[in-house]
């Protein structure tokens, strides 16, 4: 559109797509008259819009904003500003479907001009191809699940999920929208998904379809953020860490514990490590953003690999003492020929994690766990385990500052235990938590001796507490999985049908949360106990919300569940609560 202002003229350029394109020309003269200009003008296909061509049984497609290729009906290309953004080496493609096998693209098609599609014997494949984005569109033609994978490229160094937080690759979380960042180049991925890595040292985006399941995946290649919008990302992330003061603890004797893993360090019956522990040691005090089953805190996620924790590193409470138990999820090799590479690969992971945990301020010491045996259909997996741990006895004394490290040898004497397999598995019982507890407490104690058996309460002190929720009945941010508890007052019941209904804010998620609360007219106060399930089975995170029907509620608390499974004492934001009983496992704190 061109305006000349002076004279009050307009030209309008409409260019549709084709070989013969339409230009549409109209001049507007104010007050006077419209003159219209239609002419057809002959140009060579394409002007503006996409370019499809095959070459060699490869076809190519390139648009302004970017170009690839497809050699057996998938995407194995994506090149933005020059920069590939699929890997392109030690991986069957960049993209492809997966379900028992991963069979080409059969019956390749162009339709009409901008359209390229294929099936195979596990589904069909569709992409629509504009200037701005490609739009994937897939089927699962089975009756078994099937799984659309996108192999990253290693020059991919960063993403940002959900338009929320930016994470260093490798990474692991679920959501909606993943940007991937390379240089000054970036393409978002808009699908149902999760991601996770390193696999065979590249990051991977997965979207799980059911049986007879449809769905699509929209791409579009961009340019990254501005340097300040990188910053501001950044910064939000810091804002959203809970601080601990642990200045309480001189006079209590408690030792601030963060417990750093993957499943084995919160799900199913991980939460029996930390109750065995307080046997032990009933001084402990265990730091994180998480709540297990029996409702202490800790911060480890389900399925995290080596990659995940580095790139969640400095999400992780500041703390005086860590406690890391990382790299069984590393270990899934097929072949024995894996384990070697694999093995030194974790073991570096690791090394990299625990100095980067003796980085943070208040850090003294980080108790490094052996990774456990495990028993599972793939032995390949138990001996990977035994390599890493092998490696890490070596390189251990040159490896970390003097003082600062304490190894936790677990596999040794788990190994001498009659019939440890049914006690440890790949989630130990809780029988098989007694024996890691014992085992970590025994260390700890001849570590930090003096700290005492016995908690003693200073004056003045609570437990932080943390409301989830605003005055708006929003959280603030994305709530991970975990227990959690509500709790609220009743003001008012306007009608029959009251309810309060709890549900994850994006809906659109694979997963999305929602309780539905069902008040009677008798009810003053409501508690509930939440286990919002586990994310990237049963829970895609989300910021949660929530809806009041035929009712009035106050004072609304939705904190991360206590050892009481108890209510906190209402209050706003983040707060000390002195008045609630303080439970063994949980951090004395000065009122701020």
């Amino acid at each position: 559109m061109v305006i000349f202002t002076d004279n009050k003229v307009e030209a309008t350029f409409v260019f549709y797509s084709g070989r013969v394109r339409e230009v549409l020309l109209i001049f507007k003269m104010k007050k006077y008259f419209h003159l219209v200009l239609m002419f057809v003008c002959l140009l060579p296909y394409p002007v503006f819009g996409i370019k499809i061509s095959i070459e060699e049984g490869v076809w190519w497609v390139e648009a302004q904003g970017y170009k690839l290729a497809s050699k057996n009906g998938y995407l194995n290309n994506l090149t933005i500003g020059g920069r590939e953004f699929l890997a392109q080496k030690k991986v069957p493609g960049g993209s492809y479907l997966a379900g028992g096998g991963m069979p080409p693209l059969e019956n390749i098609k162009l339709s009409g001009e901008s359209s390229l599609s294929g099936s195979n014997e596990l589904g069909e494949v569709n992409y629509q191809f504009t200037e701005k984005d490609i739009v994937c569109s897939y089927r699962n033609k089975t009756d078994k699940k099937a799984v659309y994978y996108f192999i990253l490229s290693e020059a991919v160094t960063t993403v940002i999920a959900n338009n929320a937080e930016m994470l260093e690759l490798p990474a692991e979380t679920s959501g909606r929208v993943f940007k991937w960042i390379q240089g000054d180049r970036s393409v978002e991925f808009q699908a149902d998904s999760r991601i996770w890595g390193p696999w065979k040292d590249h990051q991977v985006f997965e979207i799980k379809v059911a049986a007879g399941e449809t769905g699509r995946i929209k791409i579009t290649p961009g340019r990254v953020l501005d340097t300040d919008s990188f910053n501001k990302l950044k910064g939000e992330s810091r804002e959203r860490l809970t601080v601990f003061d642990y200045r309480a603890s001189e006079l209590s004797k408690q030792i601030p514990l963060c417990m750093v893993g993957d499943s084995i360090t919160w799900a199913g019956k991980g939460d029996y490590w930390r109750k065995s522990l307080l046997e032990h040691l009933p001084n402990l005090a265990f730091i994180g953003n998480h709540s297990a089953l029996l409702g202490y805190s800790h911060a480890g996620e389900g399925g995290d690999s080596t990659g995940s924790v580095l790139a969640r590193i400095d999400s992780l409470p500041d703390c005086p003492y860590y406690n890391l138990l990382i790299g069984t999820n590393n270990s899934g090799v097929r072949e024995q020929g894996e384990i070697q590479v694999r093995a030194q690969k974790t073991a570096e992971d690791i090394m990299k994690i625990v100095k980067a945990l003796l980085k943070k301020s208040k850090a003294e010491k980080v108790f490094l766990s052996s990774i456990l045996p495990c028993f599972t259909k793939n032995p390949l997996r138990d001996q990977c385990n035994s390599e890493t741990n092998r490696i890490l006895r070596t390189q251990f004394k040159t490896a970390f500052p003097s003082g600062k490290v304490v190894w936790v040898e677990y596999e040794k004497p788990i190994r001498a235990i009659e019939g440890w397999e049914e006690k440890i598995k790949l989630h130990p019982s809780p029988e098989g938590y007694k024996i890691i507890a014992d085992i970590l407490a025994r260390t700890i104690a001849a570590e930090l001796p003096g700290r005492g058996n016995r908690l003693i309460e200073t004056g003045d002190t609570g437990v932080q507490v943390v409301n989830l929720i605003n005055k708006d009945l929003v959280t603030k941010e994305d709530v991970v999985a975990g227990w959690y508890t509500l709790s609220f007052k009743v003001d008012a019941i306007q009608s029959e049908g009251a309810q309060v209904i709890l549900r994850g804010k994006n809906e659109a998620l694979r997963f999305p949360f929602e309780l539905v609360i069902k008040i009677s007219a008798d009810d003053k106060k409501v508690i509930r106990n939440i286990f919002t399930q586990y994310e990237r089975y049963n829970y895609s995170r989300s910021a949660m919300q929530i809806e009041t029907i035929n009712c009035k509620i106050s004072e609304v608390l939705f904190e991360k569940s206590r050892p009481s499974m108890k209510p906190s004492i209402y209050g706003e934001g983040a707060y000390i609560d002195r008045i609630s009983p303080v439970m063994p496992g949980e951090l004395l704190e000065y009122k701020k």
